[in-house]
């Protein structure tokens, strides 16, 4: 049925983040996104619109994530209404560098996006990103 079919679609949406983000390629990242989409990263930063979007990966990703690599675990896809979707996946982050060059230990976090259908295509209209917190830090 149409909801399996769109299922498969939000995946695509969901990993092709995770592909965008392994290739270091920003004009693909950002074409995920609805031009006004909204995003709030691990640490609370807001940008709004995909310019913006794209802008902060693009500096973040020639610094610290240069070298990094990004795994989509396990995904939960809901339909709200059949042209909006929840999708919510667990994500491993290795590979980070901090400022002063060294390899950052493997984070884990929680990637939560809000997807519409906007004609025809899935685009992430909202994405909060979680970091995992280790206990006791």
């Amino acid at each position: 049925g149409k909801q399996i079919n769109d299922e498969v679609g939000v995946n695509a949406v969901v990993h092709g983040f995770e592909d965008a983000w392994n290739r270091h390629d920003m004009d693909t990242f950002a074409k995920l996104f609805a031009s006004d989409a909204d995003f709030v990263n691990v640490i609370g930063m807001r940008w709004v619109g995909r310019d913006a979007i794209k802008k902060h990966h693009a500096e973040s990703h020639a610094t610290i994530f240069k070298t990094s690599t990004l795994k989509i675990g396990d995904t939960t896809v809901r339909f709200l209404k059949p042209d909006v979707a929840t999708a919510r996946s667990v994500w491993t982050l290795s590979g980070m560098t901090s400022q002063n060059g060294q390899v950052a230990p493997t984070r884990s976090g929680i990637l939560t996006h809000v997807l519409a259908r906007i004609d025809g295509h899935w685009l992430i209209v909202l994405t909060q990103n979680t970091d995992i917190a280790k206990p006791g830090v």
